[in-house]
């Protein structure tokens, strides 16, 4: 394994607190339980100007230190860096100017003991404007980052979403995707793309890459 890409909400971070304290923030607290078994939903329940503040706050920093880290991930991340594998935070988090996510999410990852963007062999791709769709970000950065033919097994990309497999299979990496509470069905993530390997939780992800790992010097 040369190296390993990761998404980050809903994938080494559980946004449930973040999206809860952004609803009591707009007085609509009553829409989390609403749609707390599925992806999204939030348009279904609030009207344009709360969905949009409600936006605003959710993906901004000012919440951010109330993600809780998936257990194990950290952990994993920081073995496979020691061994000398290249982690790449890539998210639909943004960096615009003026209006970043930047600082809250490296203060988180190095609150939870996640391997830090500053040191070697560690990269945090942010999205350069918060209207930029996450699937075309994602897909661009991944074929500029990796140009050339990948070998089987070379790069392995983690996430939640199907997109995010969508995004791994196009550019040769390995697409595995987490089974993130009732967010999405086996079927959804299933049926994203031909060869995807779902998995329950970081736990069980560090036992289906022990071969990978135990071989990477």
């Amino acid at each position: 394994m040369r190296s390993f890409v990761t998404d980050i909400d809903n994938t080494i971070a559980d946004t449930g607190n973040r999206i809860l304290r952004s609803l009591e923030e707009i007085e609509r607290v009553e829409v989390f339980e609403k749609t707390a078994d599925r992806y999204g939903g939030f348009g279904d329940y609030l009207d344009g100007k709360e969905e949009e503040e409600f936006w605003r706050l959710f993906l901004s920093n000012r919440f951010l230190h109330l993600d809780e880290p998936a257990r194990g991930a950290a952990e994993l991340l920081r073995k496979i860096n020691r061994k000398g594998v290249e982690i790449i935070y890539l998210t639909g988090r943004h960096e615009e100017r003026g209006d970043s996510m930047r600082s809250g999410t490296e203060s988180w990852l190095g609150r939870h003991n996640f391997p830090s963007p500053e040191d070697t062999g560690v990269k945090l791709f942010m999205k350069p404007r918060r209207k930029m769709e996450d699937r075309q970000f994602k897909l661009a950065k991944l074929r500029d980052e990796f140009s050339g033919k990948l070998e089987p097994g070379e790069v392995i990309g983690v996430g939640d979403h199907p997109n995010d497999a969508l995004v791994y299979n196009q550019v040769g990496i390995r697409p595995i995707l987490l089974k993130w509470s009732n967010l999405f069905s086996n079927r959804e993530l299933e049926s994203s793309v031909s060869g995807v390997t779902i998995i329950e939780g970081w736990k069980g992800l560090e036992k289906e890459l022990s071969d990978s790992i135990n071989h990477t010097q």
